[in-house]
Formats: structure tokens, sequence, C-alpha cells
């Protein structure tokens, strides 16, 4: 709704505020932003009295503290300035001008792939933004975006929520996981038949672990499930000590990890092609418009990922 009168409150009292109720203390404020602590001060009395009602108070030897509105306002400053800063970012197309913070999720299969590499990359190009983020399974981390508590999210481009908007970035090849002195370790390559005789450690998350029962259920062939498990890592380290063999979905660029863990990774095959890789998407909400901080983000994705994993179609998955 658009307000029928000029708002009394500016952004900048909204700024000193935000400030000295992060910092604790009119001075540590006044030092952040090379003022002096009187014109913090005043800043935000001029804010209280627009809303009127006390925002901090003062405490002796302690600095200030926020109020009951002063907690309520706090939020809903922090979202204009953020609001502010995204207008502002419109005007330049440069990367390195973009600041605030920004909030990616990643499904906990995907994170060891793809969130170190893009955070180094997304850290030189955009040098302003301040990145945190979050790991959890499939359905989780697409609850994370749809409430608003991360921005965007790496996830398998399977079984996606349909109030999200996905955008493929990279593929993720399926490989199989065997020890380093299995017979199979000597091929160039693995195939589903050979495996099907194997006792298997299956990655028991979604989609990942549903699609390799189905390269299976496909190809009319019965694994022998021998241990099930949610991590990555327990997979790894069970097929290193020789209890089964292993199917896992990712990008070739971590080989090196399983050459330290006695494991060798193989492409897997069927029927004489490769099988094809599971999407690796990057979502947000439908609805809202990505801030230029997300959007910057999905664009460095694309561009680092496809050029460590060509791009895969987007046609439907078959087994093998």
């Amino acid at each position: 709704m658009i307000p029928e009168q000029q708002p009394a409150l500016t952004l900048r009292q909204a700024w000193h505020f935000v400030v000295a109720a992060e910092s604790g203390t009119f001075a540590e404020a006044a030092r952040r932003l090379h003022m002096a602590p009187s014109a913090i001060s005043a800043s935000v009395t001029e804010l209280e009295r627009t809303v009127g009602s006390s925002l901090l108070v003062k405490q002796r030897a302690k600095g200030v503290a926020l109020t009951a509105s002063g907690h309520e306002v706090l939020a809903l400053a922090r979202t204009l300035l953020a609001t502010a800063g995204d207008i502002a970012a419109l005007s330049g197309s440069e990367r390195s001008q973009l600041r605030g913070r920004l909030t990616v999720g990643a499904d906990i299969s995907l994170g060891p792939t793809v969130i170190p590499p893009m955070l180094t990359e997304f850290a030189q190009q955009c040098p302003g933004v301040e990145v945190d983020f979050v790991e959890g399974f499939h359905r989780e981390v697409q609850s994370l975006v749809l409430s608003g508590d991360a921005d965007v999210a790496f996830v398998y481009g399977e079984e996606l929520d349909p109030q999200l908007a996905a955008v493929t970035v990279a593929s993720a090849e399926a490989y199989a996981l065997v020890p380093a002195d299995h017979p199979l370790a000597a091929k160039d390559r693995a195939h589903l038949k050979d495996l099907a005789q194997e006792d298997l450690v299956l990655f028991d998350a979604p989609p990942a672990g549903e699609r390799v029962l189905r390269l299976f259920r496909e190809a009319e062939l019965e694994p022998v499930i021998r241990h099930r498990s949610r991590s990555y890592a327990t997979v790894r380290s069970l097929v290193s000590v020789g209890r089964g063999v292993g199917v896992l979905f990712q990008q070739p660029a971590l080989n090196a990890p399983y050459a330290e863990l006695g494991i060798r990774l193989l492409p897997l095959h069927h029927r004489g092609a490769p099988v094809r890789p599971l999407r690796v998407s990057l979502v947000s909400a439908k609805g809202t418009r990505p801030s230029p901080r997300a959007k910057a983000w999905i664009e460095v994705a694309r561009e680092l990922l496809h050029r460590e994993a060509p791009a895969q179609t987007a046609a439907p998955e078959r087994a093998g």
C-alpha cells in the first residue's frame, strides 16, 4: 500500500538506530560510523518521537538496551535498510557494488561439492556480500527457502515443492564406490548388473536414494542392501572397510578424497551408456523477486559449476 503522506522517519534514522542497537552503546556506534555520540543519540531520539515510543534505554555501565517496542522496530528497520540496499544495487550492474547478507541452503549431500568453491568464487566477485549457509536434507532445505530462512538453496532437481522456482546449475553424475582392493577397482567403470551381485551400502535419503533404487528396479535387478545410511560420510566409511559397494550422485571434482579413504570412484554405466545424472538446481520462492545478491549467487553458480561439469539436458531421467 502506498502511504498517502510522506513517512516522517528517514533511512538515516533507521540506520543509526540499528547500528546503536547492535553496538550496545552510542559511543561504539559513533566510532563505527565516524560520528559524534550526540549525533547518534539525537537521531535515535527523532526516530522515537516519530514512533511514539522509547526504543532504547540507557543502563549504567551497560550501554543501551532494547525496549519491547525497540525489538519490533529493530526487525522492521533491518528489513527497510536491506530493501533500500536492494533498490540501490539495481542501479549498478557490477557485482562488486553489492552489499548485505545472503543465506544459502544446501542439500547435505551437495554441500561438500558446491559450497566451498562457491564461497571462494563469490567472495572474489561480490566482496561486499556476507554469505552464510545452512545444510539439511532435501525437503528440509526447501522448507528453509519457503519460510524465508534461506534466500536460495542447492537441491537435486527432483521432487521439488511446486511453490519453488528452480534453475539448473549443474549435474550430479552417478558413481559406484568400491574398496580399493575390490576386483571392480581395476576397471575404468562399473556396470549396474555387477553391483547387483554385491552387498550395497545405500545412501538412504531422498531423492538420491530413491533414484538408486529406481535404477535397479527399472533394470529389473534386485539390489542386496546390507546397510542404509543418510550420511555420505558413513556410506564412504562403510565402503572403505569392505562392508559393501555404494552408489552416489555427485560432481567428479571430489575424486581425491575417495582415494585417500582407499576407495575407487567409478562412473556407473548400464547397457553400454552412462547412467543419466541428477540435475542440481538452485531454488527460490515463487512469487517473490530474488534480491540482487541472490540473483548474483545464481549467476555465479551457473558460470562456475557449468565450467566444472558440462550442463546436462533437462529430459526426463531413465535408468542408464
